[in-house]
């Protein structure tokens, strides 16, 4: 259980002695700044309202203070790891999923979330490093570098996925008609220094893609795929372009503009009977989801459909190293039950 320390400091603007309650956890205070930012709202808003709020309050402060982009380090962190065959498989699965939910990731108690697999060079490509959501949920670091090829398929493609939702038994959880409507959910924090790329072959001008060796001009960033249908990407989709997201190779109507350093939450409904989908998109600091986009993409009737979720890239970067953050992510039969469990709100649709 979360605890408060009672704690006497002297104010380096007054010079007074204050009392302060702080959620129970090492803190480390990097500037004045940080203080003003972080902190100080929730303790001013406990001296106007009374001891009473100082739980809800203060842990919301703490929440927000751990999903700021200045808290998150976003440089290489991982080694480089010379090239081979790296996946894994048979994962231990989350046993704690509320009503009406099959799957959920559990970052906090799993190194692994839940998933069935993992493609990544390392651990520590895909772990949790203590960022929380907007929502004060565990989050996973995902981490690409050049040359992360962890199928050895040398085709200039480079990833860092976890992959097959499975349920409470370990079951995997793959997609076909007869699944009929899903909800999923989920949520991201692509850092300030965030240059995915999904660009069209005349960028690579003065090279002639269609007579090179096509692998020359790969270009694209999957953070969430539907493998064998579709998928979410985080990338300009020109040169020198905004960064946005787009769902099944379609821009979402509000442009799908990211929002750099905030996190977004997602949600997802396929009717895998007929294709139609529809996303559901909320901005950190906002209540309700809105409609972003809705439309239909074929369902294929010859081959199972399964999650990925990570980052899969083309190999043309440039040399660049990636870095993002992904918060809980869940599949069920309602959104209700989807939204509970991945952002722990029951807010719904605006």
């Amino acid at each position: 259980m979360p605890f408060l320390i009672y704690s006497r400091h002297t104010s380096a603007a007054s010079g007074k002695s204050l009392g302060t309650f702080w959620p129970g956890r090492k803190l480390r205070m990097r500037s004045n700044r940080q203080w003003t930012r972080e902190w100080a709202p929730g303790l001013i808003a406990v001296t106007a309202l009374g001891f009473l709020p100082v739980l809800q309050l203060v842990f919301a402060a703490a929440a927000s203070a751990a999903a700021l982009p200045e808290a998150m380090d976003a440089s290489q962190q991982c080694p480089t790891v010379p090239a081979g065959r790296r996946e894994s498989s048979r994962l231990p699965p989350n046993q704690s999923m509320e009503a009406g939910v099959s799957f959920a990731t559990a970052w906090s108690e799993l190194a692994t979330g839940g998933w069935y697999g993992r493609q990544a060079m390392d651990d520590c490509r895909i772990r949790p490093d203590g960022v929380r959501t907007w929502h004060g949920k565990a989050a996973v670091r995902v981490e690409v570098q050049p040359n992360d090829d962890p199928l050895d398929l040398h085709a200039n493609s480079e990833r860092a996925e976890m992959l097959v939702m499975q349920d409470a038994s370990g079951r995997e959880i793959r997609e076909s008609p007869a699944s009929g409507a899903q909800y999923y959910a989920t949520s991201y924090l692509l850092p300030l220094t965030w240059r995915g790329q999904q660009l069209p072959w005349s960028a690579f001008a003065p090279i002639d893609c269609s007579l090179a060796p096509r692998t020359v001009c790969n270009s694209w960033s999957y953070v969430w795929q539907f493998y064998g249908w579709g998928g979410l990407t985080a990338a300009q989709r020109t040169p020198n372009g905004p960064q946005q997201y787009t769902f099944n190779d379609t821009p979402l109507r509000d442009g799908g503009l990211i929002t750099l350093g905030k996190w977004t939450d997602f949600v997802f409904l396929v009717d895998w009977s007929t294709g139609a989908y529809t996303v559901w998109r909320r901005d950190e600091g906002q209540s309700k989801f809105h409609e972003a986009l809705t439309g239909r993409s074929p369902v294929p009737r010859v081959r199972s459909i399964y999650v990925k979720q990570g980052l899969y890239r083309g190999g043309n970067t440039g040399g660049r190293t990636d870095v993002l953050w992904i918060g809980p992510t869940a599949r069920g039969s309602s959104f209700a039950s989807v939204e509970q469990q991945a952002f722990g709100t029951t807010n719904g649709v605006e």
